[in-house]
């Protein structure tokens, strides 16, 4: 049996008025409509003429890549020139003062002036010694050089760390200093000031911290303690000195094949030697003999102590 399909219903649509949702021109007018298009005519040639602006944009040829001929061929000049401007750029003949200073929660060091180091030492009443003038004027380098590329970072860092005094404020900012520029950097130092042993609780504790850190720095010519140890007592000063740098002391000494290597290395400032804690003079004579007698005293014991 077949299914006829089911005539649909048509219905009319519904008789409604049309509804217009712009004026007609008899309710505004030729007057009216020609304002309207003189309005979006103003707007069109705004809109193209701030285009054309972005277009012809002369900021956009300034991202476009340098000519080679407008290069400067840096990495093709003879290793002396590199040499020389690594020299003028990353090193000073006077100290480079180093300050500890927290920076965003991290420990690091900072060019700093002769007023930090005056400001802490423990013995300002009794040290006569004026800072010198490199310190109230550090020196301005340049060592952003180093970030160009991996080649010249290898060339310029023997330069930088090999070739200046470091001059460091207290035990803490030596330990953040060795720590932060790594062991092979370490071993490029050559010459290194410390102008404060330490005389809180939380420095006295960095001491050995310091001075193990600085293990990695068995080519270093010249440690010149610039700092009160244990003032007028060379004995004292040796013993306190060994106690807390033995680890350097033993790694200069395997590095060179002498038990003894670096008492030579260690350079004592006058406000160890020619003055006691108090201010009394513990022995008779000028100063530079008080000087040179305590100097020997110091070697003497040091030497006793790495050779047990």
């Amino acid at each position: 049996m077949s299914h006829q399909p089911v005539p649909r219903r048509i219905l009319p649509k519904r008789a409604r008025k049309e509804t217009s949702y712009y004026p007609s021109q008899s309710e505004t007018g030729p007057e009216s409509e020609v304002e309207d298009d003189e309005d979006y005519d103003a707007e069109e040639m705004a809109l193209s003429s701030s285009k054309k602006k972005v277009r012809v944009n002369p900021k956009a040829d300034k991202t476009k890549a340098l000519p080679r001929k407008k290069i400067f061929p840096f990495m093709s000049l003879p290793a002396e020139v590199k040499n020389m401007i690594y020299e003028y750029a990353l090193t000073s003949d006077d100290e480079i003062p180093l300050i500890f200073k927290r920076k965003g929660y991290r420990h690091t060091v900072v060019i700093g002036g002769g007023r930090s180091f005056m400001a802490s030492s423990p013995w300002h009443e009794f040290d006569t010694r004026q800072v010198p003038c490199s310190l109230n004027s550090p020196p301005s380098l340049a060592p952003a050089i180093i970030a160009l590329n991996h080649e010249v970072c290898t060339q310029a860092q023997p330069i930088l760390y090999g070739s200046n005094k470091f001059a460091l404020e207290d035990p803490k900012a030596l330990f953040v200093f060795c720590t932060s520029i790594g062991p092979k950097n370490c071993a490029m130092l050559q010459k290194v000031n410390l102008y404060h042993f330490g005389s809180t609780a939380a420095r006295k504790a960095l001491r050995y911290p310091a001075l193990a850190a600085l293990g990695n720095a068995v080519n270093l010519q010249s440690l010149s303690l610039v700092c009160c140890i244990c003032p007028g007592n060379a004995l004292r000063t040796a013993q306190q000195f060994f106690r807390d740098g033995h680890s350097w002391l033993e790694a200069v000494g395997a590095n060179e094949g002498r038990r003894d290597a670096a008492v030579d290395r260690i350079e004592l400032g006058s406000q160890n030697v020619s003055r006691s804690r108090y201010g009394v003079d513990d022995t008779d004579g000028t100063d530079e003999e008080k000087f040179e007698k305590m100097t020997t005293i110091f070697q003497t014991e040091l030497r006793r102590l790495l050779m047990a």
